[in-house]
């Protein structure tokens, strides 16, 4: 039986849903690695945060770069501020990159929303002030 690559690539591909803790008293500006693209690249669909900060709203940076590159300010993408509360009390949704900077991601022959990450390419965010309740940073992954 014949096979295609695209049969073969959807086939090998696996979800994950990677996720990192930005405990509260973080220093501001400080760099958190949250994804690293797989050896044969990465699909992410989105970036979830859950803010347990019932007051305030926190801004991050989002920096996508070769990985150990962060620091580098050219590859400091955009900011976003995820809300207070998101995704915390049942009442305000989680905050999505992808609906805060649909912009980022590419459209999949399906329509859907993806960014491409390829191995050795890594997403960062950088709190933009010292946090004052924790906050989950989530991943939706498909690796190769």
């Amino acid at each position: 039986m014949n096979s295609s690559s695209n049969t073969t690539s959807f086939a090998t591909l696996t979800g994950t849903y990677p996720a990192v803790k930005l405990a509260s008293g973080l220093a501001a500006n400080t760099d958190t690695l949250i994804v690293s693209g797989a050896t044969n690249a990465s699909i992410v669909l989105d970036v979830l945060f859950r803010n347990l900060d019932g007051s305030n709203a926190r801004n991050f940076d989002i920096i996508i770069c070769p990985t150990s590159s962060n620091a580098t300010d050219y590859y400091n993408r955009a900011q976003i501020s995820v809300p207070a509360n998101s995704g915390n009390n049942g009442s305000a949704a989680l905050a999505s990159l992808a609906s805060l900077m649909p912009t980022f991601f590419d459209l999949d022959l399906a329509g859907n929303r993806v960014l491409t990450l390829e191995g050795g390419i890594s997403i960062y965010v950088r709190n933009k002030a010292a946090l004052t309740a924790d906050i989950y940073v989530m991943v939706k992954l498909r690796s190769f």
